[in-house]
């Protein structure tokens, strides 16, 4: 793996929709590069210090948020620029519409959405949106807005093309926490608050077609839920360490897998993060059988990858000591879940073990990999078309997953980074890393 060098951003950066380009705010300014020669394209000043920055679907806009001012920028055209003023409340968040031509404000305290049309100035308006509980489907034909009104929910769904209801319909939630639209774009997955056990599934036109409500005895309810790309599984995670599959076919069970305290199996891939005397490098160590055997570190220095196996025969916990900081902050239960872009793997990390990220097949229902890093990762992503996880957990390197292995990939000081944000560019070429003020791009070859 390849890096550019370090660039300042006072944001996080982005990759444009098309993945030939990267924003970045550094202070008051809006700086876009092309990703593959990393020539600066165009340079903008606005009037505040940027505080978020947004890439339209077609890659022609962005918008880059300064205190109550939305500045527009255009890519095709370095003359034209639009800016939004936001009197009626502070600007919450900002959300490209599918047909790039239309911006939706989110006001602070969630009192109303703007819809911005950018060709014309025109706004309308949806009230009481549920905070950012609003979604657009995937093929952009339509916008669902959670609503919150007189202590119960519900759910309205716009055209995009005329921007009126085509339907509202009452919730039975308490406190609805989230929701996804189908890959199907034709259902819509809701769930519940914390102390509740119940998922739903509705048409669009308000029909309910499916409820689920966890049977165990738990304390609490869902705490993730994950849509597969495919559209035939559902994953849950729960508070009490257990992940759920629902076949949305045939509207059942099609898994209930618990978290492991701990693991063992030849069939099991265990990594462990460790500090190799040999190299001087952390490597990731592999964990199978006799103990006796040794390192064997096999670098590559063009691609800057170290990789360590070790064999060992032993039942290993994935439990690790706690400071006391930790102990009073402690979260439980799955607190993340995400699909590979086949849907054949999802990647799990439950809060009570933090460092330790688990890899799961869904063909058999068990685990593939075991991932234990010294510290907490931070953010973890699959590649949009292979299956190749990288985690990240705040320092200068980077771990990748693949079938054949597990390596780190330590940044070079001349482009040193504490990683705690990766993103993939939309052809997989390129990945994003950056941290609080600095950012770079690897570029896989």
């Amino acid at each position: 793996m390849n890096f550019s060098k370090r660039f300042k951003n006072s944001v996080t950066p982005a990759f444009s929709e098309c993945g030939k380009m990267v924003a970045n705010a550094n202070g008051s300014k809006v700086l876009v590069r092309d990703v593959n020669t990393l020539q600066l394209l165009q340079m903008w000043v606005c009037y505040d210090t940027v505080r978020d920055i947004v890439w339209s679907p077609d890659s022609n806009y962005l918008a880059s948020v300064s205190g109550n001012k939305i500045q527009l920028w255009s890519m095709s055209d370095s003359a034209w620029r639009s800016c939004i003023s936001e009197t009626n409340g502070g600007v919450d968040s900002v959300t490209w519409s599918p047909d790039s031509r239309h911006l939706l404000v989110l006001h602070q305290f969630s009192v109303f959405i703007t819809i911005w049309a950018v060709e014309f100035a025109t706004q309308m308006f949806v009230k009481n949106p549920k905070g950012s509980l609003y979604r657009f489907s995937g093929d952009g034909k339509y916008l669902a807005v959670i609503e919150r009104m007189e202590c119960n929910d519900y759910v309205a769904v716009l055209s995009t093309r005329t921007w009126k209801l085509t339907s509202h319909f009452k919730l039975p939630t308490i406190d609805a926490a989230g929701f996804e639209w189908s890959p199907s774009n034709l259902e819509l997955c809701i769930w519940d608050h914390m102390f509740d056990h119940r998922l739903y599934i509705y048409s669009l036109d308000g029909s309910c077609l499916f409820t689920h409500e966890v049977k165990k005895p738990i304390s609490m309810g869902l705490q993730c839920v994950a849509w597969s790309p495919c559209g035939q599984y559902i994953a849950l995670g729960t508070h009490t360490h257990y992940l759920y599959l629902i076949n949305r076919t045939n509207r059942k069970v099609a898994g209930e897998m618990l978290i492991p305290e701990s693991v063992s199996g030849r069939a099991v891939q265990f990594y462990r993060e460790v500090h190799s005397a040999m190299s001087g490098n952390t490597v990731m160590e592999r964990l199978q059988s006799p103990p006796e055997h040794k390192f064997q570190v096999v670098t590559d220095d063009h691609i800057d990858m170290k990789f360590a196996e070790i064999v060992i025969k032993k039942k290993t916990s994935t439990k690790t000591n706690e400071t006391a900081k930790e102990k009073r902050v402690k979260k439980y239960g799955i607190t993340a879940i995400k699909w590979s872009h086949d849907s054949s793997h999802l990647a799990v990390l439950d809060a009570s073990n933090p460092n330790t990220i688990t890899v799961w097949s869904i063909a058999d229902k068990s685990i593939t990999a075991v991932l234990q890093f010294v510290h907490n990762p931070r953010t973890f992503a699959w590649h949009p078309h292979l299956l190749r996880l990288i985690v990240a957990s705040g320092d200068s390197s980077v771990s990748m997953w693949e079938y054949d292995g597990c390596w780190i990939i330590e940044l070079p000081a001349e482009c040193s980074v504490n990683v705690n944000h990766t993103n993939w560019s939309s052809d997989g070429n390129a990945l994003l890393l950056s941290a609080k003020d600095n950012f770079c791009i690897g570029f896989l070859e």
